[in-house]
């Protein structure tokens, strides 16, 4: 089941695919330096949930990775 900002995250990707390569790579280099932190924390996160579901992490190891991630 998707929710709203599941929808509007799918139709934006959809959009961003539409665009030719070079407007591509210039909106990611924009996004990266404008939001690396927040990028770099996402990917973390990602990290640790695959590392969860590859059973490197239990599930509090992994929260506790997570909890220590900026707000």
């Amino acid at each position: 089941m998707s929710t709203p900002a599941t929808q509007i995250a799918d139709r934006l990707y959809d959009l961003f695919q539409t665009l030719p390569p070079e407007t591509q790579q210039s909106f990611l280099a924009q996004l990266f330096q404008r939001d690396r932190g927040m990028l770099e924390d996402f990917f973390f996160y990602l990290a640790c949930q695959e590392a969860q579901t590859e059973g490197f992490l239990s599930e509090p190891e992994s929260q506790a990775f997570v909890d220590s991630l900026p707000q």
